[in-house]
């Protein structure tokens, strides 16, 4: 099933599957190695859907006010698992749309969530909450009761988000954390392309019990130039990298035969990812990457600048979990970290092209 990432505070719709057809032929998008062709004509897509209940209210019980939808997921029996992430609970719905029971609560007890980020329901039927304000994952029962939990270590690394889940409950990320040091010398590194020491950009494997694999090393491009964005106050100091635009992204799934299909340049190629990191094939399209002329920059840096001012893409800081002894964070860090992206913004450089490929997760299949 497809369900609609376009959901709003009010009146989640839930839609009736449908099915998304991809472009190429059928054969050559099935390589059992080496690189194949997708080069058959394109034809558009008319996906029709239709409403079968919604969810959501302006005034009611609090399972209906619904304030953040940061995920949702589906039990084998079919009851909707819907994450709301303001209010830091789960709310489970049966196949026909009736409340059911909701799981959790906004706290820091035992079972209890801070930032809930994303969820799975696992091959053992456990719920898996991944909670980024306490740096791990909280296990409940499908009925709501709290099982316990897998903490993540901050001094040895942790996932900063959930690309994918794996039937065991661990989680494939690129995005991680390291925080190290005291009082008087602190390092946190954070970053889409992780904690270790590797080259390139690093898609990792968390498990519950803390350890971590390196799954994949993504081609990274070259470092932008330029001389970064600084920030200062409030007893810390922020250095910004500087940014470039339109360098190719790193997006990623998780395939039922356990691959990993990966994009990672600016050309149209997914490189499928097997067993230890070795890339066993590659799906490619005939498809040109588009100029940067100056008036794409133009444009590109309003977009982004509009964004920050506008509050789509502030950040606002928040630790969870034991920091190092001796070591505490200002309260205006997210308005220093955004001062700092400001300037990133107004600075920046620019790839020579926009890449081909899209985002492989903007439909999430379920």
């Amino acid at each position: 099933m497809i369900i609609s990432r376009q959901l709003r505070t009010l009146g989640v719709p839930i839609l009736a599957p449908f099915l998304v057809t991809g472009c190429g032929d059928a054969d050559s998008a099935r390589p059992a190695g080496g690189s194949a062709g997708m080069d058959s004509p394109d034809f558009t897509i008319a996906p029709e859907s239709r409403s079968l209940w919604t969810v959501g209210a302006l005034d009611g019980e609090d399972w209906e006010i619904i304030g953040s939808v940061t995920d949702l997921t589906f039990s084998a029996a079919g009851d909707l698992f819907l994450l709301d992430g303001q209010a830091g609970h789960v709310v489970v719905f049966d196949r026909e749309g009736r409340y059911l029971w909701t799981i959790s609560r906004r706290g820091e007890g035992p079972g209890e969530l801070v930032q809930p980020r994303s969820m799975a329901v696992l091959a053992d039927g456990r719920l898996a909450v991944f909670d980024r304000g306490r740096n791990g994952i909280q296990f409940f029962t499908q009925d709501g009761d709290y099982l316990d939990s897998a903490p993540f270590d901050l001094e040895q690394g942790t996932p900063t988000r959930v690309n994918a889940w794996l039937p065991d409950g661990s989680i494939i990320t690129d995005g991680e954390m390291q925080v190290t040091g005291t009082s008087r010398s602190m390092s946190i590194r954070s970053s889409v392309g992780g904690s270790g020491d590797e080259t390139g950009r690093p898609i990792a494997l968390y498990r519950p019990d803390g350890s971590r694999e390196l799954l994949y090393t993504a081609w990274e491009p070259p470092p932008p130039t330029g001389d970064g964005a600084e920030a200062a106050g409030g007893g810390i100091s922020l250095r910004m990298s500087p940014t470039r635009a339109f360098d190719p992204g790193l997006s990623f799934v998780a395939l039922s035969d356990g691959r990993l299909a990966v994009v990672d340049s600016s050309g149209y190629r997914i490189k499928l990812i097997g067993e230890g990191g070795v890339v066993a094939g590659v799906l490619a399209r005939p498809v040109s990457p588009i100029a940067v002329t100056e008036s794409v920059q133009d444009a590109e840096r309003e977009r982004q600048l509009s964004a920050l001012e506008g509050g789509q893409n502030r950040v606002s800081f928040s630790f969870g979990g034991a920091l190092p002894a001796g070591v505490s964070l200002p309260d205006n860090l997210g308005d220093q970290i955004n001062a700092a992206r400001k300037t990133g913004i107004e600075q920046m450089t620019f790839a020579d092209v926009i890449p081909a490929s899209g985002d492989l997760t903007r439909f999430r299949s379920v």
